[in-house]
């Protein structure tokens, strides 16, 4: 994770493009995404695809964004299997490749709840369980158009559970850009 900081801090001080005008456009994501690492989680658990829709908007440097993502994993033991939501709130840069090729890394935060299967659980104890995460992730995006765009994603998430859950994803999906009004623009800002 000190890696991927690190990287984002240089990048930011490299960066050309990290001054713009805040809250110029809005850019919303949906992807379908699969779990493709395998860790003690895996021992009781398969995961299943899952899905994500993302808004994001030009900060003052870089791009602030919110998430909320869903993902499943079902049980292989006696263990129930539990649906997992999380919403994060993430920073990132855009860093153009080629006209209509541009690569994100981004950092979020945010919270993981795990609803299980079973009212109350043999395992945890507990119907639900609710954590702190925290992720990177690189996007790339190819333009199609001028609003609508084509992109694929890898995004890794660290889950405060005991013992830790760490998860990789891989993503695709579509997403779009709308320029904002004023009225949008004066109150996000």
């Amino acid at each position: 994770m000190r890696y991927i900081l690190t990287t984002l801090a240089l990048v930011l001080i490299t960066s050309s493009s990290s001054a713009q005008a805040p809250f110029s456009n809005l850019e919303f994501r949906i992807q379908g995404s699969h779990n493709v690492n395998r860790s003690r989680l895996y021992d009781n658990w398969h995961p299943a695809s899952g899905m994500k829709l993302s808004v994001s908007t030009p900060f003052y440097t870089g791009d602030w964004e919110m998430s909320l993502g869903f993902h499943r994993f079902n049980a292989s033991t006696d263990v129930p299997g539990f649906g997992a939501l999380w919403i994060s709130s993430g920073w990132g840069l855009k860093i153009p490749v080629h006209t209509r090729i541009t690569i994100r890394p981004i950092i979020h935060i945010g919270n993981y709840r795990m609803s299980f299967d079973d009212s109350a659980t043999t395992y945890s104890g507990e119907s639900s369980e609710s954590d702190f995460v925290g992720g990177a992730r690189i996007l790339t995006s190819f333009n199609i158009s001028r609003k609508w765009f084509l992109f694929g994603e890898t995004e890794y998430l660290r889950v405060q559970t005991q013992p830790l859950m760490h998860l990789l994803f891989i993503s695709v999906g579509v997403g779009f850009q709308v320029q904002t009004g004023n009225f949008v623009k004066i109150f996000l800002e």
